[in-house]
Formats: structure tokens, C-alpha cells, sequence
């Protein structure tokens, strides 16, 4: 697991907790502004009105001041990349590149400096497997479950039953567990490894469970065992055979311990310091972030650079959507808990480099051909391909003019449910925004919300339908496209209360 995984899950509980952002400010901007602009891109606007139409199409959007916001920046990325292929500027360069495929970068070398740490602090003692065996304060153990929960038809329960039974007579001839629990049971987690469940405490399943895999000794596989899940047929496996998964238990152990030693020695030896008013700029870069990439005010201090707006903004983007939303309603503490974190996150990177984390020639080569395969895949389902747009012989402004339509176009798409929505490749969104004037007003996001409700709930009269966005309302149409995010989503916990089912793998 990278250090950068284990920071994003860190963090992302405290964001859930804080509280809404002031709004003052965006209240002053109905009163000071125009609201007849909901965004501007490179010399293109947003107007409220087609902002309002876009959301109101758009069946899976919910009429709120996030989506609204979402939707503006969406069309702020496309709209930046569209003018940037009219000026034949599209960052395709060894620079841009590096620039766009930053997180993924940031990913590998994290990986790399933090497996070469363990490798030289984390050895295992010789007798730490032994030792974790025998100490019995955890435990692995194997199953094979026959479903039948409890209310099923008496017929299913006497069929799983008679299964289980006969299960067990061939085990106890000599039948291997592992095999028939990969061919026969029903608990798709432990079905593909042989029956086996996670190492684990006493109290971690439901106690019929639980109190026969505890009197199992090594080796020993119990009988036929009756839970409000089916039939299971448990085993304790024996120290050799677990001998593996103990050590690479110790290891993440290990390694979890050494994690937070070593990033907590990077805050201390590099006198890492916030700013006072972090949380502040912090909210106004995530309201503008079009601005926070030129921005240089510092969030945190430390020896030799800070992390500064334009940093902060960088890792935003590059984390999944989710992330901003919470941020946007974090409270101080958490949001100076997220600025520490990606200081730590930046010195450790620092490190890396220092100790001569490098990618390989493969790894660029493969990075960069799936960034330009991304843009042309954009580009094609656009229609920004179009020979048109790159013909000197019209004037640029015409081109300009074209290439909007084709936006504007690509969104009547999406929300037609022809086409599907790619995000732009992970930083390439800062990248741009560097590069090519854009914003995001407060006041036209505020009346497109109030044109979009009008629109639907004028829809909904006249069909007798529920409004869109609700519980139950059919798919929209902008879906995300499939791929996975730049960097890993928060995990959840895993359940161990103990009435839960035996945990999947």
C-alpha cells in the first residue's frame, strides 16, 4: 500500500464532519453581480440559461449549488480543452505530459520510496509468525458455507443441510478442505482462496460461529455448524500452512507502524508550520480554483519550500470528486488536518527524489501513450478531430466559435444519453486552467439553480411525473465514463461487530 493511500484514508473521515461554508460572500455576489453568466472559458460563457438547461436534462444531477458547480467546471474543462486544440496549444509536449500524468507519477514514487523503507527497517523477527500463531489472541481459519439463512423454506434448509453432511464425510476421508471449499462454497469472499477468512479476533463472527472455530485445534476441522447464515464447516489450519499470510500480516503491521513513525519525523525534522489563515485561502481556492493554480500563498511552512494555493488545488483535483464535497463543508480543524497531510505528502515525495526514486523508461512510456490515448479518445468523441478546426486558412475566431458549438453539442449528448461523460485526464484540468483564462460566477450558478427547479418542476407538472434526481427517477444520462480514479477512493471499515456474517475477502 502506498504512503498516499494511507493518507487519503486518514483524512477523508474528518471531512465528512465539519461544518458549511460561510455565506456571506456568495450572498454579497447576488446583490453585487450580473447573474446572466454562470462561467467563462478562454473567451467562451456559460450562460445561466443553457447552465439551467444542461442541469435540468441531466435526470441523474440533483438541483443543487454543488452540482451546479459541478456541472460549470465540467464544462469549463471541456471547454478549455476545445480552445486549446483551435490554438494548437493542446499539452502533448514531454512537459505538458509530465505535468498531466502528475498523480499517477506522485503514485509510483511514493510506492517505490515507501516499499524501499520497509525493505530496510521492517525486517521480521524469526519467530514472529511462531509467535503470532501460538499466542492465540488472533486467529486464521477456513469455512465452507451452504446458504440457508434463517426464514428459508424448510425444503432449501433440509437440501443445504444434507449437502453439509455429506461434505463432511468426504473431508473426514481424506478429501483436501481448500479444494472442495473453492469448488463448493457459497461465501463468494473465501470461496476463491480456499475457504480462508482474514486473520481475526475472538467475537469477530456470530457466536455459533465463533465459539466452534475457538475450540478448533490446529489441524482440526469441526462439524457441521448451524448460523443464521446456512451451514458452515469450519477448519483451524495448521501453522505451515498459514505460515505466509501471518508474515505478510506482520509486515503491513510493520509498515503501518513505520508509516506513521516516518511521516510523523518529517513534520518534526522539516518545522512544518501552518499558515494562520490556511482554512480561509483553502476555501477560496476550492470556490476558484481556476485562480488557486496561479497562486502562490502558502498553507504550510517548512524547511526549504511550503505547500503553497496552486499546490493544494493540484492535489485536489488529482483525488476523486467526492473529495472536494467534503472539503467544501470541512471545518478549520479538518481542512488544516488535509494541509498537513499533503505537506507531509510533498516532503515525502521530496525524499524520494533525494534517494533516487526515478520512473523507469517503461513506465513513462506507458503513462504518456495512455494520456494521449485519453485526449484522443476526448477528442473523437467531441468532434474536436474535425479537420476544420485546425485549418489556418479560417480565421481563429471563427475556429473558436465552431469548436464551443461542438461542446455545447457534446453536452446535448450526454444528456441524451449518446454519449458518455469523460473527465479529463487527472491533472490535466490544473494544467489548463494555468495556461487559459476561466472562472466560475457565484450569482449566474445561483440563478441557473433557480431556472433549472423552474424548468423541472414545469416538466413535472405537465407529465404528472416525480422530479429528476429523486430516489427512483430513471438513469440520466451523464454517466461516468469506466476507469478507475487517480488514486484510491476511501476504504471502508471493515464490519466486525458481532452479528455480522463471516467477512468476504
Amino acid at each position: 500500500m502506498s504512503r498516499f493511500s494511507v493518507v487519503v484514508r486518514v483524512i477523508a473521515p474528518a471531512l465528512v464532519l465539519g461544518g458549511s461554508l460561510a455565506g456571506c460572500d456568495r450572498a454579497k455576489d447576488l446583490f453585487t453581480a450580473h447573474a446572466d453568466t454562470a462561467a467563462e472559458a478562454a473567451g467562451q460563457e456559460l450562460s445561466a440559461e443553457r447552465l439551467a438547461k444542461i442541469m435540468s436534462a441531466a435526470k441523474s444531477v440533483r438541483l443543487t449549488p454543488e452540482a451546479a458547480q459541478l456541472v460549470a467546471n465540467v464544462w469549463i474543462d471541456y471547454m478549455l480543452l476545445a480552445q486549446a486544440v483551435v490554438r494548437d496549444e493542446l499539452p502533448v509536449d514531454s512537459a505538458s505530459v509530465a505535468e498531466a500524468v502528475w498523480p499517477e507519477v506522485a503514485e509510483i514514487k511514493g510506492t517505490r520510496w515507501h516499499d524501499t523503507l520497509m525493505s530496510r527497517r521492517s525486517a521480521l523477527a524469526p519467530t514472529g509468525v511462531d509467535s503470532l500463531y501460538r499466542q492465540g489472541d488472533q486467529r486464521v481459519f477456513q469455512h465452507i458455507l451452504f446458504g440457508a439463512r434463517s426464514g428459508a423454506a424448510d425444503t432449501l434448509r433440509s437440501a443445504k443441510r444434507r449437502l453439509a453432511d455429506a461434505t463432511l464425510i468426504r473431508i473426514r476421508k481424506g478429501a483436501v478442505f481448500g479444494r472442495l471449499a473453492s469448488q463448493l462454497s457459497e461465501d463468494p469472499g473465501s470461496k476463491t482462496d480456499s475457504g480462508y477468512l482474514p486473520l481475526g479476533p475472538r467475537g469477530r463472527f456470530v457466536a455459533s460461529f465463533d465459539s466452534a472455530a475457538w475450540s478448533l485445534e490446529p489441524g482440526q476441522t469441526s462439524g457441521v455448524v448451524e448460523t443464521p447464515y446456512g451451514y458452515h464447516i469450519l477448519r483451524r489450519p495448521g501453522l505451515e500452512e498459514v505460515r505466509e499470510r501471518l508474515g505478510d500480516h506482520l509486515v503491513t503491521q510493520a509498515g503501518m507502524r513505520l508509516d506513521s513513525v516516518y511521516m510523523d519525523s518529517l513534520a518534526a525534522a522539516n518545522q512544518t508550520k501552518l499558515t494562520g489563515n490556511a482554512p480561509a485561502i483553502m476555501r477560496t481556492a476550492i470556490e476558484n480554483p481556476s485562480e488557486a493554480v496561479k497562486s502562490d500563498k502558502a498553507l504550510v511552512q517548512y524547511v526549504g519550500g511550503a505547500l503553497t494555493t496552486r499546490d493544494f488545488i493540484r492535489w485536489v483535483n488529482a483525488l476523486p470528486p467526492q473529495y472536494s464535497g467534503r472539503l467544501r463543508t470541512a471545518d478549520d480543524s479538518a481542512l488544516n488536518q488535509f494541509a498537513k497531510a499533503l505537506a507531509q505528502n510533498a516532503l515525502l515525495l521530496r525524499d524520494a527524489e533525494a534517494g533516487g526514486i526515478r520512473l523507469t523508461s517503461e513506465e513513462w512510456t506507458e503513462l504518456t501513450q495512455q494520456y494521449r490515448a485519453r485526449l484522443d479518445t476526448l477528442r473523437t468523441d467531441m468532434g474536436l478531430s474535425a479537420p476544420e478546426l485546425s485549418d489556418e486558412s479560417v480565421p481563429e475566431g471563427q475556429r473558436a466559435s465552431l469548436a464551443a458549438l461542438k461542446v455545447e453539442a457534446y453536452f446535448d449528448r450526454l444528456n441524451d444519453g449518446k454519449s458518455r461523460l469523460r473527465p479529463l485526464p487527472n491533472a490535466l484540468s490544473t494544467l489548463l486552467r494555468g495556461r487559459f483564462p476561466s472562472r466560475v460566477d457565484n450569482a449566474g450558478l445561483s440563478r441557473s439553480l433557480q431556472l433549472a427547479q423552474e424548468l423541472v418542476a414545469a416538466r413535472d407538472s405537465a407529465s404528472g411525473g416525480s422530479p429528476s434526481g429523486l430516489p427512483g427517477a430513471p438513469p440520466g444520462a451523464m454517466r461516468p465514463a469506466p476507469g478507475p480514479a487517480p488514486l484510491p477512493a476511501p476504504g471502508t471499515a471493515p464490519d466486525s461487530a458481532s452479528d455480522s456474517a463471516p467477512p468476504q475477502r
